[in-house]
């Protein structure tokens, strides 16, 4: 009897250390509203086609007959949409944004889109993001006028290389500690395509010749440049993944950027980090709409 009552005490002992851990860098979201009041939420699972058909799921406030502002939601290097969801998405839902979180192809070993990594690289990922922005765009519960991208990480960078394809469509964009170290990285890595093995490990993943041979000549910054609408970038100065020289570098090779820097926090940002992260975002798009209505 001891033995289970110690066996049933350890469970929830380490059933509680996991929710603590898991709610100390996924916080339980909130409204983001002046007043604290926010919208329930329907998550809506929808597949957009593509080169290959991608999962997502449309996250809309109830309550609301729309069109809504709408934020499309792009996850970083083996990372899901998941993540997105479950902080941000429905911080941003509960607070009167449409919100379409969606895996990449390949884009990690469990992406409901189909693929391995390595079928991906921030180039295919680019034209997964072209086909979502497009489909997205065309939704009757999407405000056209009012559309935005956010990207987290790698996400962060796609996003950087696909918003200038689409000026006519995105209203402005929000990145979290961009990844454009990626090209860079890949010339520390190899000196020359015949360099690249058919296979490599990037952070302990497998990726194939195909995510880093397009990299070694790559010019990240001309194509940024390009984007000529708002930019909001948010980036912790403990970050020891993405170095915040590049979210210093980003903010001045946009022509509209604002950079504001997270003291002490890592890449993806710890719980309370990532609370921040979703009120300046809330504040910066509902700025950009204000604008927009004044003008």
């Amino acid at each position: 009897m001891i033995k289970w009552i110690f066996a049933v005490l350890t469970a929830a002992a380490l059933g509680s250390l996991s929710y603590w851990n898991y709610r100390r860098f996924m916080p339980k979201p909130r409204p983001l509203t002046s007043d604290g009041r926010g919208n329930r939420v329907t998550i809506r699972p929808l597949s957009i086609p593509a080169a290959h058909t991608l999962y997502g799921e449309l996250l809309l406030p109830q309550g609301g007959s729309g069109p809504f502002p709408t934020v499309i939601c792009c996850h970083g290097f083996g990372s899901s949409y998941r993540l997105c969801r479950d902080t941000m998405g429905m911080c941003l839902a509960m607070s009167g944004f449409a919100v379409f979180c969606f895996d990449f192809y390949g884009g990690s070993r469990h992406s409901r889109s189909g693929g391995t990594m390595l079928d991906m690289s921030i180039f295919t990922e680019r034209e997964d993001l072209d086909a979502i922005i497009s489909a997205v765009s065309d939704l009757p519960e999407v405000d056209a006028d009012n559309l935005f991208l956010l990207g987290e990480s790698q996400g962060g960078c796609v996003c950087g290389i696909t918003a200038p394809r689409h000026l006519s469509r995105l209203r402005a964009m929000v990145l979290y500690y961009p990844a454009f170290c990626i090209p860079d990285d890949a010339r520390r890595k190899f000196a020359s395509p015949a360099e690249i093995p058919p296979v490599s490990k990037t952070f302990g993943l497998k990726v194939s010749r195909l995510y880093n041979e397009r990299l070694l000549d790559y010019d990240i910054w001309s194509e940024l440049s390009a984007f000529t609408k708002p930019v909001l970038i948010l980036h912790g100065d403990g970050d020891t993944v993405v170095n915040i020289s590049y979210g210093k570098k980003a903010s001045e090779c946009y022509p509209d950027a604002r950079l504001h820097i997270f003291s002490g926090e890592p890449h993806g940002f710890t719980g309370k980090g990532k609370l921040r992260a979703a009120q300046e975002t809330y504040n910066f798009l509902k700025n950009i709409m204000s604008q927009n209505t004044q003008s």
